[in-house]
């Protein structure tokens, strides 16, 4: 066991000051980087099942189509990790938005399905932004507040989902090529603020010095494992908490249209007001319940409601239930991995975050390659017996969630007994972590 102190805000101000990065104008910038991105993502993603529908594929294909984009993402995410820890965050996230922008190019210009199928490829290969992103905040942020920063970046997030979708359905009902050209463009908004606004949070003198800092915990008896036991079950909770929430968000569109026959419009509807829940969530409810209720609740209360959403999923035969699900549903997904995904930075040190960030998308993108095509495959065989009983495609769908959300909850409850200190809000402490 060794002992690890975290800074107060005032000493990691005062550390960031050494190397010129003011964290709220780092924060802002960053926020509107993500906005752009997701703005662009979010236009194109209700409009596959509809371009796969146009091309006379299968629903199957549509799984196909996010499992390969999540594949290279799982290939290529820990290697833009791991640049940006030896090269800095900005030039690897210059690179990726620029890869982005070429992907998306494509799938507006794309003559059939096999070349859709190459713009979703590529765009997983050059998908580093997110764990880029997410080792930047841990660089600005200290670990009593880090969830709670975590959780801004979903007011850039949110305000693409509201706007993206809408757009993409008006948009998409005319042609499906049009939004893919809008993203384009949106990518190349997103370089230029990049390159001239957004301040870079891992600057020479810094790595240097981390450099410095990690060869004297070599040498000491500081020295910890990166890829420790704590990291490792966070890495569990990770994996099934994005297989519960991709099997959804992957085929929402394509629910959409085969259980209700929803149009393109509806479907970027039901998403835009995902997305307005999600703002809520996250631009104005996350900071106050975690002081007023704090993680630990949360953290149990989210994974409990991911699981009775999913035990009522099966019984939502009409429209107006999807609505009805989606606030309790949004909780869960913006409160879980805000606070799972924060529990994994504090337990490794500044020189390895954008390695082990890296690494998160990984385990998420494994969660991302096999869930869509589970769900995509029920949805196309219509249903299965098991034990002499006959379950449609969304009781598979939700029971299956309920199953996984079981075991979500029973590891994050003994992490949590385990690893209270994680949970104290805004607060600089002591804590025994395992060294190995």
């Amino acid at each position: 066991m060794i002992e690890r102190k975290f800074q107060t805000k005032e000493e990691h101000a005062d550390s960031l000051l050494k190397y010129d990065i003011n964290p709220r104008k780092a924060m802002f910038t960053i926020i509107l980087s993500i906005l752009v991105d997701v703005l662009g993502y979010s236009m194109v993603l209700p409009l596959l099942p509809y371009i796969v529908q146009d091309w006379g594929e299968s629903a199957l294909f549509v799984g196909i189509l996010v499992s390969s984009n999540a594949l290279s993402a799982f290939i290529f995410g820990p290697i833009w990790g791991k640049l940006s820890d030896k090269y800095g965050r900005k030039p690897i996230l210059l690179i990726s938005q620029a890869g982005t922008g070429v992907s998306f190019l494509i799938l507006a210009l794309s003559p059939n399905v096999y070349v859709i199928l190459f713009s979703r490829i590529l765009d997983g290969v050059f998908g580093g932004q997110i764990p880029v992103i997410r080792a930047y905040i841990s660089d600005i942020t200290t670990p009593a507040t880090r969830a709670s920063q975590m959780g801004k970046l979903m007011i850039g997030h949110t305000v693409g989902m509201v706007f993206g979708p809408i757009i993409g359905g008006l948009l998409g009902a005319i042609s499906w090529r049009y939004p893919s050209l809008i993203a384009v463009i949106l990518s190349l908004i997103a370089m230029i603020l990049t390159r001239r606004v957004l301040i870079e949070s891992m600057p020479k003198d810094r790595i240097s010095d981390l450099k410095l800092r990690k060869k004297t915990r070599e040498l000491s008896s500081e020295k910890r494992k990166t890829f420790t036991r704590e990291i490792i079950v966070r890495f569990v909770q990770v994996f099934l908490l994005f297989f519960i929430t991709v099997m959804f968000n992957s085929t929402i569109a394509l629910i959409l249209l085969e259980r209700y026959g929803a149009s393109v419009i509806i479907t970027g509807l039901v998403m835009t007001v995902a997305g307005v829940t999600i703002m809520i969530y996250g631009g104005f409810l996350m900071k106050p319940l975690f002081k007023k209720v704090g993680e630990k609740r949360i953290l149990l209360f989210a994974s409990i409601l991911l699981i009775v959403n999913f035990l009522i999923f099966p019984f939502m035969t009409e429209l107006w239930m999807v609505f009805a699900f989606l606030p309790t549903f949004v909780f869960s997904m913006v409160f879980l991995p805000s606070l799972i995904q924060s529990n994994i930075t504090k337990a490794v040190d500044a020189d390895n975050q954008g390695l082990v960030s890296g690494m998160t998308t990984n385990i998420q993108s494994i969660a991302q390659i096999i869930s869509p095509l589970i769900a995509t495959v029920f949805i196309e065989i219509g249903g299965l017996t098991i034990g002499g009983i006959f379950l449609n495609q969304y009781e598979l769908i939700g029971y299956l969630a309920v199953i996984l959300g079981i075991g979500l909850f029973i590891i994050l409850y003994f992490d949590l007994k385990r690893h209270s200190y994680l949970y104290s809000y805004e607060k600089p402490q002591i804590a025994s972590v395992e060294s190995s």
